[in-house]
């Protein structure tokens, strides 16, 4: 009996390498605010990976399918079940995040004899606070990280490094239109994704340069393409979320 909580935590670190062996292929995503909202980018091959949440609240996320629509609709049905019970103002990123998702990624992950989730999962919001963008790192133990600046969620620890490096040396002090968020984004997946292709040596050397970036855009456009879900104040509408078409996409790119 003695030794039984070292066989949980033995355990639970088998269930941690197993977790990010099978996320670290994963399309990473990436969250930037600009001018009038903030913007999630991935790049998708058929099925639909950014999704609105509430009205001014959006998520993506990277892992198993059935794991991100089941907790999708875990946190979008409890925003539409207080927004009817109390007010819509009481819905907020704070309270879904640790009262919902944290706790059941958590709970699911240490719960050793049954499933956990393979899942990462960042949400944004915007205007709800003194900051006006809100983004939420959710890992699949359920620790949670807050950011303002920018967000990204990739395969492994090092990928998410390599992205957040990338977008920091990038950064400047003027607010970008979504055109700029939007390019920059595209790059910062870029690093992630091609870091995640031979993630083998990827702690070894995270460096990407312009044309490996170039390279692994024009490469993985072949087969898949650009999803961007935006949140934007100037929308008149309560929901402030909605996904560009490809047109805008393609037009965005274009635009020096």
């Amino acid at each position: 009996m003695r030794d039984l909580p070292y066989r949980w935590i033995e355990a639970i670190q088998d269930r941690r390498d197993y977790i990010e062996d099978q996320l670290r292929l994963g399309s990473p995503v990436v969250g930037l605010p600009y001018a009038q909202g903030s913007l999630l980018l991935t790049v998708t091959k058929g099925a639909q990976k950014i999704f609105e949440v509430h009205d001014r609240i959006a998520l993506s996320a990277i892992g198993h399918p059935a794991d991100i629509e089941r907790l999708r609709m875990l946190v979008t049905d409890t925003a539409s079940v207080q927004s009817f019970q109390s007010a819509t103002e009481d819905v907020n990123l704070h309270r879904l995040t640790h009262y919902v998702l944290a706790h059941t990624f958590k709970q699911a992950f240490e719960a050793i004899v049954g499933e956990a989730y393979i899942i990462k999962m960042l949400l944004v919001e915007i205007g709800n606070g003194e900051a006006k963008t809100q983004f939420t790192h959710i890992n699949y133990d359920g620790n949670v990280k807050v950011q303002h600046d920018s967000a990204v969620i990739g395969g492994t620890l090092e990928i998410e490094n390599a992205m957040q490096e990338y977008l920091t040396a990038a950064q400047t002090n003027s607010e970008r239109d979504l055109n700029t968020a939007l390019k920059l984004a595209l790059n910062t997946w870029a690093v992630g994704k091609r870091l995640s292709k031979r993630f083998e040596d990827a702690e070894e050397n995270t460096k990407v340069t312009d044309e490996q970036i170039h390279e692994i855009i024009k490469t993985e456009l072949k087969e898949g393409e650009i999803e961007v879900g935006i949140l934007d104040t100037n929308l008149p509408a309560d929901t402030k979320f909605r996904l560009l078409t490809q047109d805008e996409i393609h037009t965005a790119r274009k635009t020096n």
